[in-house]
């Protein structure tokens, strides 16, 4: 008998915390990713910056153009970057300029889009309105990157840093998963221990 009640409070208990916990989880993945989202956006913003500021002295010094894309090429192919993380060159003619792997050079980046909370601008407009600009970027394919263009000085371009926006939605997922793996043993034990003491001790009437 006294089993029987302690299965049947445990119960009880067990599928009220399960719909709690259902319904807070997608708040928790929302903030959780808009935290993740952020801190990618703010660490593409500081290499592009970085990178924009090294090209710009080497323009302001008198180096020609050619020279410093060439070494811009150099440095971005010999770099270590990969298909989800990766910087590079855009003009405001639609034209990708210097990119880690040859065979993008001279992309033509025509619809692409960037948008962040405020606004939505064309991906060459950014870059060629002189003024800084991060969000989430859509190519014509659909496929969607998070984004940080800085304009270079003097010149029509743009250090553009890029980061998968899977990576976000990953990142949310592993960091879920092992707030879970603390959370459920834990979570078991209390409802066990509760269960326990409203058996062994029910409320009077």
């Amino acid at each position: 008998m006294g089993q029987n009640r302690f299965l049947k409070v445990f119960s009880i208990l067990f599928i009220s915390t399960t719909i709690v916990v259902i319904a807070v989880s997608p708040f928790l993945y929302s903030q959780i990713r808009e935290v993740l989202y952020n801190l990618n956006l703010e660490k593409n913003r500081e290499q592009a910056e970085r990178l924009a500021t090294l090209i710009s002295i080497d323009i302001e010094n008198g180096q020609q153009s050619e020279v410093v894309l060439e070494k811009i090429q150099v440095m971005l192919e010999t770099t270590p970057q990969s298909s989800e993380h990766f910087a590079c060159i855009v003009e405001d003619k639609n034209k990708v300029i210097a990119h880690p792997k040859p065979s993008d050079v001279g992309k033509d980046v025509t619809g692409w889009v960037i948008r962040n909370e405020v606004e939505e601008k064309t991906f060459t407009q950014s870059a060629g309105e002189g003024v800084p600009f991060g969000g989430i970027q859509t190519r014509l394919d659909g496929s969607q990157d998070i984004s940080y263009q800085v304009p270079i000085s003097i010149m029509p371009w743009s250090v553009c840093v890029h980061t998968k926006l899977d990576i976000v939605d990953q990142q949310t997922y592993t960091i879920l998963g092992q707030i879970g793996w603390i959370i459920f043993p834990t979570l078991l034990f209390l409802l066990l221990l509760c269960s326990f003491f409203l058996t062994k001790n029910p409320v009077k009437k």
